[in-house]
């Protein structure tokens, strides 16, 4: 009976913090302003370039230029946007991650930066 009662207690959530992580060095930043299909407005894909051992990743991030205002944008030329410094080495928490079809990059498709 009285492991009917323990097996009842609450237990402990698997931790936030389990994940693949990426760790490399900046080496470049873009941005390319896209209008979207729906036609509700321009969206900004910020792509950081990230040196590995071996190779290349790609981290994408969106934003809204509406919304958001550390991205400006003039027409289709992106003005202002959030850059990581360059040559500086970074840890990146990727939620989904895919490789390309026709380089074989790693591409982040959403991650978040941890400090």
């Amino acid at each position: 009976m009285d492991k009917l009662i323990t097996s009842t207690e609450a237990k402990p959530a698997i931790p936030a913090a389990n994940g693949l992580y990426v760790r490399g060095v900046v080496v470049s930043n873009r941005a390319k302003a896209f209008k979207r299909k729906d036609g509700t407005g321009t969206s900004v894909a910020v792509e950081h370039e990230i040196a590995l051992q071996p190779g290349v990743a790609i981290w994408v991030r969106y934003f809204e230029p509406a919304k958001d205002n550390s991205v400006r944008v003039e027409g289709d030329q992106v003005l202002e946007f959030p850059k990581l410094k360059e040559f500086q080495q970074v840890h990146i928490r990727a939620n989904r991650v895919r490789s390309d079809e026709h380089t074989g990059q790693l591409v982040i498709k959403a991650g978040e930066l941890i400090g």
